[in-house]
């Protein structure tokens, strides 16, 4: 059942990270651009400061192509295995989510970085790839507590319905779908916050501090700093989470 869910997540996280690429690349800039307001604002700069078209949306999206195989296979097999040895309850699924997420993060956050600075400037793969291993992860701490809080709530809630009987004896395509949608929005939700810390950090072209990067968000706009460009892209988080499962 593991290989399975690991197969069949990383082949839908393969197709849904295609499809949802654009609105990541607008989350991104919407992010660490205090100027742009809407996402519709976001996507007009993006078109109009590029000469390459709609292909500007797709800009960066080799790395998290790419890592789509490993994460998932990591993020499910830490999963199962933590929770193997905790209590099986709502506290044990919500634990081993979180460990599971924390070790994602030692992949997601180089990833993340040569992403986004793709996605702002266009710059090589290559070229980003050459700037060391403490560059790279730039927004590590901000990124740990991303995927940590992400996976506890996607995953820990997810199993916890199921091992609740909360999806009943239907486990149909379309009800496995829905519950995976929802877990899957309350976990970008909830750890929407930190995934702004990181790409702020990550966007920035000097060295920055999480501290500094934190006061500098909300001396500029407060609570809503941090959720700026959350409501483009939770269409997102719910397209790449209810493929998962």
């Amino acid at each position: 059942m593991l290989l399975a869910d690991i197969v069949g997540a990383t082949c839908a996280g393969v197709v849904s990270t295609l499809i949802g690429h654009p609105l990541d690349t607008i989350k991104v800039h919407l992010q660490t651009n205090h100027q742009l307001k809407t996402a519709k604002n976001a996507a007009k700069s993006l078109l109009q400061s590029s000469g390459n078209g709609p292909l500007v949306f797709f800009r960066g999206i080799i790395p998290p192509m790419a890592n789509a195989v490993l994460m998932n296979t990591v993020m499910f097999s830490v999963f199962h295995s933590v929770k193997e040895t905790l209590p099986q309850n709502a506290s044990g699924a919500l634990t081993a989510g979180c460990v599971s997420g924390v070790a994602t993060a030692f992949l997601s956050t180089p990833a993340d970085f040569v992403k986004i600075q793709s996605q702002l400037r266009g710059t090589k793969i290559a070229e980003t790839a050459r700037r060391g291993t403490a560059t790279l992860f730039r927004g590590h701490t901000a990124n740990l507590m991303r995927e940590g809080v992400f996976t506890m709530v996607y995953l820990g809630l997810y199993d916890w319905f199921g091992a609740s009987n909360s999806l009943g004896t239907d486990t149909g395509l379309f009800k496995v779908a829905a519950v995976s949608s929802l877990t899957g929005g309350l976990a970008w939700v909830a750890s929407y916050p930190f995934d702004t810390v990181k790409s702020v950090m990550q966007g920035s072209q000097s060295s920055v501090t999480l501290r500094g990067t934190i006061r500098e968000l909300w001396m500029t706009g407060g609570l809503n700093a941090f959720y700026k460009g959350c409501g483009a892209s939770t269409g997102r988080a719910v397209l790449v989470t209810s493929t998962r499962m």
